[in-house]
């Protein structure tokens, strides 16, 4: 055996310890994990060239670095980045569980995407900014990157479509390791290796039916998104409203007689001493009009922004998603019923649609009514402060070159359900329970709410801060008069949805055992529906074989006087690090050694430890020697 020392291609100390190193499976990019949870992404030439560095607060695992997108986890959560343009592209909770991932594992799938005409309305990009998940959708249908996410975690095996839309799980106890071998998943125990067929996640129609799923389940977190947006808009709305308005004219009485009490004042001209002191202490010679002018209308036009740029948008495009699954005769699933879930859906999209479109013009009238009813209360302040005093800010106020619209006026102090704003709270559904909402858009009776805990934690989701806790039996709400509220179609919506989700299980071919516990396991590029793997057992490697449905033991290896410390596959040759003795000692210097499996040559270098070693697709080692040092050499 010939023994030299080499000429490492790269050979830096870097700034911080180094974790680990990943590569690239098609180009010279690695990303170095450091283990203050700092990700660097670098191009390898004869220097580390750095493209951009992600930092996270917990622990980065499972980093797989592709030709276009960088995968990993934190957590139980996915995250994607563009390696182009070093943009966040996905961000999704893989498993439901807060279980740690042990391994994620992709499984690229060709999935044609679909052309028709009718469904490039609802592909194209949105033109909001705040919607930015739809962006990614583009990103992955531009680049035509459709991944099966395979996660184990030590309960179970979880599976998705490019951790976006959840398709299954298969329950274990003891899988430790995955593999893909064409239309299979290998899952590897102590004792045994249990071979799934995944063949049926590559069926064009499946496909085609997951993708599109897949679409329709980020426009409804969108929808639920939008819905978010404008609570937090009409909670600042009523807030501000509450709070100078309302609160103060308590003092009359009860709140449901402060607009009589006022709407007296402007027809008859009595004004109580409550109402003589809200204007003068309340109102005279202060910005809190204009104040509340200007942050209502800035609510209420970003509610109508939200409207025409967010919702009715998403609305438009679930519509065309759902015409889609609809029209399409032979989707899977479906296949001779005379109605499918996807009708109902539609109705109810429909209707949400519907109820958005008179939201919006209530937003607009309620908007007009109370910017009039400012104009009005800033008069009032002026002629009940002193009028010797020509300046004060009621009179500099741009409220005051404003004429008031006495008839829009007497419509909004006669009724109180306007007044109190009542006609939004219908939607906000905070404490208040209506008897109608907006224009009284009639539900069919016949239809039969569900309730369940899964629907239950979604619009706690939804409606953060006012969905009201109900409790009641399975199959039955309570409802009040026959009108719909965002928050029973959004119910109503939960339900169908729950009727087109689906759980694709992978069926279980045959079990081979195999000892393998207390190993460490490598396996080399897939070949002809065959691979082969090295097993790491008391400094002794095992290679076995798959092919025709079984393993097979190929080779035995053992190194005389040396420790093997890692041993990683390139193009189906087994390269292996071991050092001359056990690092029990740091201060001790240990010599190492990179040699094939064939043991013919050997590379040597000297060390004081050694944390890491990787082998790229493409032929570049990465060694971590003594916690920050990196070295990378060609082989």
């Amino acid at each position: 055996m010939e023994t030299q020392s080499f000429s490492p291609m790269l050979d830096r100390v870097m700034a911080q310890e180094i974790q680990s190193v990943s590569w690239s499976k098609t180009m010279d990019v690695c990303a170095i994990l450091y283990t203050n949870n700092q990700l660097e992404i670098c191009r390898v030439s004869e220097q580390l060239q750095r493209m951009f560095i992600i930092q996270e607060d917990d622990c980065i695992t499972n980093i797989i670095v592709e030709s276009t997108f960088l995968a990993y986890n934190v957590g139980n959560k996915l995250y994607f980045y563009h390696l182009a343009s070093h943009q966040k592209i996905i961000q999704s909770t893989l498993i439901k569980s807060s279980d740690k991932i042990e391994q994620m594992l992709l499984v690229s799938v060709n999935a044609k995407i679909i052309q028709e005409q009718e469904l490039q309305a609802a592909i194209i990009p949105l033109s909001t900014t705040n919607l930015k998940n739809w962006q990614n959708l583009c990103f992955l249908k531009q680049q035509q990157i459709n991944n099966l996410i395979f996660s184990l975690t030590n309960r179970q095996i979880t599976y998705n479509f490019n951790g976006i839309l959840h398709l299954g799980e298969i329950e274990h106890k003891t899988i430790t390791q995955l593999f893909q071998l064409e239309n299979e998943l290998h899952c590897f125990s102590n004792q045994l290796v249990e071979i799934y067929d995944i063949s049926l996640f590559k069926h064009q129609q499946i496909l085609k039916y997951i993708q599109q799923l897949s679409y329709l389940n980020e426009l409804l977190c969108f929808l639920k998104t939008s819905i978010l947006l404008i609570n937090s808009q009409l909670q600042d709305i009523f807030k501000c409203y509450q709070l100078n308005i309302i609160g103060p004219l308590l003092a009359f009485g009860p709140q449901e007689t402060i607009n009589f009490h006022i709407l007296q004042f402007y027809q008859k001209g009595h004004c109580p001493q409550e109402l003589v002191s809200f204007f003068q202490k309340e109102l005279y010679n202060t910005k809190i009009l204009q104040k509340m002018d200007d942050n209502i209308t800035n609510s209420f036009n970003n509610i109508q922004e939200i409207m025409q740029d967010s919702l009715m948008n998403v609305l438009s495009r679930i519509l065309i998603i759902l015409n889609f699954f609809i029209q399409s005769k032979n989707m899977p699933f479906y296949q001779g019923l005379h109605k499918t879930p996807f009708e109902d859906l539609q109705q109810t999209i429909q209707k949400i649609q519907k109820v958005f479109s008179r939201f919006q013009i209530e937003c607009h009238q309620t908007k007009l009514h109370l910017r009039n009813f400012f104009v009005w209360l800033n008069l009032c302040a002026i002629k009940a402060g002193n009028e010797q005093e020509v300046e004060c800010e009621n009179v500099n106020s741009p409220l005051n070159k404003i004429e008031v619209d006495l008839s829009k006026l007497f419509d909004f102090l006669k009724d109180n359900h306007l007044f109190q704003l009542r006609n939004l709270q219908c939607f906000y559904q905070e404490k208040i329970a209506p008897k109608s909402f907006f224009t009284k858009v009639v539900m069919q009776k016949d239809v039969e709410f569900k309730q369940s805990d899964n629907i239950t934690k979604i619009l706690k989701n939804v409606f953060k801060d006012n969905y009201q806790e109900i409790q009641e039996k399975q199959n039955k709400i309570e409802q009040e008069e026959s009108f719909v509220t965002v928050n029973s179609l959004v119910r109503q919506l939960q339900n169908y949805l729950d009727k087109i989700s689906i759980n694709l299980k992978p069926q279980l071919l045959h079990t081979i055992k195999i000892d393998l516990s207390n190993s460490k396991i490598r396996f080399s590029e897939q070949s002809e529906n065959s691979y082969m793997v090295s097993v790491l057992v008391n400094n002794t490697i095992f290679q076995y074989t798959y092919q025709q449905k079984s393993f097979f033991q190929s080779s035995k290896i053992q190194l005389n006087n040396k420790y093997i410390k890692e041993l990683q596959y390139f193009e189906g040759k087994l390269i292996i690090l071991s050092t001359n003795q056990l690092e029990n000692q740091h201060q001790q210097q240990l010599t190492a050694y990179i040699s094939s499996e064939d043991l013919e040559t050997q590379n040597k270098f000297e060390c004081h430890s050694i944390k890491d070693l990787q082998v790229s697709k493409k032929g570049l080692i990465s060694i971590i020697i003594d916690s920050k040092k990196l070295i990378i050499l060609s082989i």
